[in-house]
């Protein structure tokens, strides 16, 4: 009973459970015939078996359904919850019997030397319904309806475990796949500044002011599930800076944000993963290369542009490393726009580029 009263669809059970019974002991008030006043002898009677029922559906209810139904025993269960029902029917059959011969004794004419004048006491009318029938009726209805209220109880409990458990899972495979983003990015942006320490000083140190913006971002911002869409778009403008400050004047780098952004909350480091992979494997030192994104809104979604050239010797060389924060991005979108997003990516000898869609 304490783990029935702790369960979460306690209140709802509660509430119906009451109301039947409420219901069940007041309908001999409701709509008995009481045109010469109220029968409280009838009343009483139903009452008391009605009362007998109760005691029938609180066995089920806290002995049967528990340590038989859910436990596997359902042919114990229907078996036990059978004989019940036919024992109380015999019992109130046996009562009405004893009870009816009694009333016949009652009933039989007076000897002859007792004989008086004046009207004999009508017999009772014969039920319709005899009582161990309607005992028998309510008895496998009021069991019908507790098992499949619990059963049905049971089942919503079990649906809001399994929603909660996969709410739970998703959140984890979330945070995981973000936190492969982190070691994966500052690995990347290390090897720059280190590049750019033999080639401009005074370039390295903006870099490092630069990548403490992004380190702080990444390490604190992105512990919420949602960031708003300015810091994110911050954290871009900081990091295509710090790679401006890396490539020749052969790297044609271009970042466009539209103006009508609107100020909402994403997901953090959703597009981090996309540009890393521009700019590693789009970059090449002897040939021209360009890096090209854009933001952008139309109706109610978020619009991302990459393209970045392509070069197809650097690329095969390092084809399984750039894919893996790509797969990485595509599980995050799938878990946490499902079929609401849409990812295009296209790649030929000349270029790579990624679309994405996702809803405001």
């Amino acid at each position: 009973m304490t783990a029935f009263l702790k369960n979460k669809t306690a209140p709802i059970q509660t509430a119906i459970i009451s109301f039947v019974w409420i219901l069940l002991f007041a309908i001999p008030l409701l709509f008995g015939d009481f045109d010469d006043g109220i029968n409280w002898d009838h009343i009483f009677k139903i009452w008391k078996e009605h009362a007998m029922l109760f005691v029938l559906f609180m066995i089920n209810r806290f002995v049967l359904i528990p340590f038989l139904f859910f436990n596997g025993r359902r042919f114990l269960y229907f078996f036990s919850a059978a004989a019940m029902i036919f024992l109380l029917a015999v019992g109130v059959y046996v009562a009405n019997m004893d009870a009816a011969s009694k009333n016949a004794k009652r009933l039989l004419p007076p000897p002859q030397h007792e004989l008086r004048l004046g009207p004999r006491p009508a017999p009772k009318a014969k039920e319709f319904v005899p009582p161990y029938a309607n005992l028998l009726i309510l008895g496998i209805l009021i069991i019908g309806f507790d098992t499949g209220l619990a059963i049905s109880m049971k089942w919503i409990k079990s649906e809001q475990n399994r929603i909660r458990l996969e709410k739970e899972n998703t959140e984890n495979k979330l945070a995981s796949l973000q936190n492969q983003v982190s070691p994966h990015f500052f690995m990347n942006t290390l090897n720059n500044i280190h590049a750019l320490i033999d080639i401009n000083s005074e370039e390295a140190k903006e870099s490092v002011i630069r990548l403490s913006r992004l380190m702080s971002y990444l390490l604190y911002e992105t512990q919420d599930q949602l960031v708003p869409l300015e810091k994110e778009l911050d954290f871009i403008r900081n990091y295509i800076d710090l790679m401006r400050l890396r490539f020749n004047k052969n790297v044609r780098i271009e970042l466009n944000i539209a103006e009508n952004i609107p100020d909402i909350r994403i997901a953090p480091a959703l597009f981090i993963s996309f540009i890393e992979n521009a700019f590693k494997h789009g970059i090449s030192y002897q040939k021209k290369s360009y890096v090209q994104i854009v933001f952008a809104k139309e109706d109610n979604q978020l619009c991302f542009h990459i393209e970045n050239s392509r070069h197809p010797a650097k690329a095969d060389k390092k084809e399984k490393a750039s894919g893996l924060g790509i797969e990485n991005s595509k599980r995050r979108l799938d878990l946490l726009y499902g079929n609401k997003h849409m990812l295009d990516i296209n790649s030929n000898e000349m270029s790579f580029s990624v679309n994405l869609k996702i809803p405001l």
